[in-house]
């Protein structure tokens, strides 16, 4: 009847150790799942604000008609948004107006970048962004 009693004792100490490595292993998943989630919160965070910055751009002329101006974003604390100096790569005339106007409008098409950095998580996000935009002539410099 001892053999009985120490064999169970066994298998229940056998039994503890690998339901504590159980527990201990879903602990540590659990801790890793909560900080992939925490990073992703963050860059999805900065990712929106970088497109929110762009928005902000885009709804005024003032930033393409003076390219190396530095437009001014709204940000959250702990933010940086940085918004690159607007570029104008292409530049067409626009079409259904006459070439010998003295001011005939051109269809320009602009690119420009936008990086924000969250300085508590590290978090970074870059845009490039290009639109085009009828302008007068030779606003595309």
């Amino acid at each position: 009847m001892s053999r009985q009693g120490g064999a169970t004792l066994l298998v229940v100490l056998v039994m503890l150790v690998v339901m504590t490595l159980l527990g201990i292993a879903s602990i540590r998943m659990s801790s890793t799942s909560l900080l992939i989630v925490g990073n992703m919160q963050a860059r999805r965070f900065v990712e929106n604000q970088a497109q929110l910055a762009v928005e902000q751009v885009l709804s005024s002329i003032d930033p393409f008609n003076n390219p190396t101006s530095v437009p001014v974003i709204a940000a959250p604390a702990g933010l940086t948004v940085t918004v690159g100096n607007r570029a104008c790569v292409h530049s067409s005339p626009a079409a259904g107006y006459s070439a010998v106007a003295p001011i005939s409008p051109e269809d320009n098409t602009w690119e420009f970048d936008v990086n924000v950095t969250d300085s508590f998580t590290g978090a970074k996000a870059r845009m490039v962004q290009g639109t085009r935009i009828r302008q007068l002539s030779g606003s595309c410099s």
